[in-house]
C-alpha cells in the first residue's frame, strides 16, 4: 500500500477531493457542511450507487453512516477519504484498483462519509501519524486529552470550560464553541460533530452507522453502549456485523481481539455515551472499530506502522460496507 498516496487527513488536504468529486459526480453525491467556531467546518459527502440523490427518486434500502469523531485518530480519515475514492472513481488514491467496484453486492448501500468531526482538533496535531516511534503512548494520551492544572493527564469530560479547569495544555479530542467552552464530540450533544449527526439523519434514515476510532491496544470491535438492553434481534444483528468485521481482519494478517464487546461496561464513560445515544436514531444499528496506533499495550510494546493502520482501517470499513450490503 502506498501510504503516502493516502494519508490525506489534514482538512486542507482531503476537504478540496470533497468539494471535487461532488462537482464531477454531482448525481451521486451530495455535500454537506457544518462550521466550528475559529473557522474550520466539518464536511460529508452521501454517495449513492446511481444518480438517487436528485429528484424524487427513492434511496437505497441500506443506507450506511461512516463517521471519525476524533481529531487524533488519522488513520480513520485516511480511510473514509479513500473509501470514497474508490466508490466513486473505481480505484484507491494512489490509482490502483478498487476490489469494491467489482463486487457488486445484491443491495448497493447509500454511504455517507464524515471523515473528521473535529477539524477544528486535527489542524492543532503536532503529528501526521501516531506510530509509537517518536512518542510514548502516554504522550500521545496527553496531546489526546490534554495536560491538566497539576501536570496530570487531563480528565474526558463531556463539557468543561477554560476559565474553572486551566489546563497547561488543551487536548487535540475537544471542540472549542467559544473562548471558555470546550466539549468531547461523541459525548456532548453541544458539540459540532453532534449536530452534523442529527442533520444527517434527518435526511437520510441512516440504517447502520459505522463509527471509526483508534486505540494503543489490540484491533476491536465495539457493541453500541446500549447493548445489553437491546431487543434480541438488534444484538443478533449488531454481533453478526462485528463478527464480519473481525473476520475480515484476520483473512488480513491481523490478530484482533477475539470477541467484540461493549466498551466500559458498568463505567461513568459507558454512562455518558448512552446519554449521547438516548433517544437518537429510531432503527440505525451501529458499531465501532478500533485500530490500533501507538505501542501495542499493555506494556508498551512494539511500534504500529503506519500503512498498518491506513490498510486496517480501510479493511474495516470495506468489510462494512459489502456487510451490511448483503444483511
Amino acid at each position: 500500500m502506498d501510504v503516502a498516496g493516502y494519508w490525506r487527513t489534514q482538512p486542507a488536504e482531503w476537504q478540496p477531493l470533497f468539494r471535487t468529486w461532488h462537482a464531477r459526480y454531482p448525481e451521486r453525491t451530495r455535500l454537506h457542511a457544518w462550521p466550528q467556531w475559529g473557522g474550520e467546518r466539518l464536511l460529508a459527502l452521501s454517495i449513492a450507487p446511481t444518480g438517487r440523490l436528485r429528484g424524487r427518486r427513492r434511496l437505497p434500502l441500506v443506507r450506511l453512516l461512516v463517521a471519525v469523531p476524533h481529531a487524533h485518530e488519522p488513520a480513520s480519515t485516511a480511510a473514509a477519504v479513500d473509501v470514497a475514492c474508490q466508490l466513486l472513481s473505481g480505484v484507491h488514491l494512489d490509482g490502483t484498483p478498487s476490489a469494491l467496484e467489482s463486487a457488486h453486492p445484491r443491495r448497493a448501500p447509500l454511504v455517507t462519509l464524515l471523515p473528521d468531526g473535529n477539524p477544528q482538533g486535527r489542524v492543532r496535531s503536532p503529528r501526521r501519524c501516531w506510530d509509537g516511534t517518536t512518542c510514548d503512548n502516554e504522550g500521545l494520551w496527553r496531546e489526546a486529552f490534554g495536560v491538566a492544572a497539576d501536570g496530570g493527564r487531563f480528565p474526558r469530560l463531556p463539557e468543561w470550560r477554560l476559565s474553572e479547569q486551566r489546563p497547561c495544555q488543551i487536548g487535540l479530542t475537544f471542540e472549542s464553541l467559544s473562548e471558555d467552552l470546550y466539549v468531547e464530540p461523541n459525548t456532548s450533544r453541544l458539540s459540532t460533530y453532534s449536530r452534523a449527526l442529527d442533520d444527517l439523519f434527518a435526511r437520510f434514515r441512516y440504517t447502520h452507522m459505522l463509527e471509526m476510532h483508534q486505540h494503543a491496544w489490540p484491533d476491536a470491535v465495539l457493541l453500541p453502549d446500549d447493548f445489553d438492553a437491546s431487543p434480541p434481534d438488534v444484538r443478533a444483528a449488531a454481533m453478526g456485523w462485528a463478527q464480519a468485521l473481525l473476520a475480515a481482519w484476520r483473512a488480513a494478517g491481523a490478530d484482533p481481539r477475539p470477541a467484540p464487546a461493549v466498551p466500559c461496561r458498568g463505567q461513568p464513560r459507558q454512562q455518558l455515551r448512552q446519554a449521547f445515544w438516548r433517544g437518537r436514531f429510531p432503527g440505525m444499528l451501529r458499531l465501532a472499530s478500533e485500530v490500533r496506533q501507538g505501542r501495542l499495550d499493555p506494556g508498551g510494546g512494539e511500534p504500529t506502522p503506519q500503512d498498518r493502520q491506513m490498510r486496517l482501517a480501510c479493511v474495516a470499513l470495506e468489510a462494512s460496507l459489502r456487510h451490511v450490503a448483503e444483511a
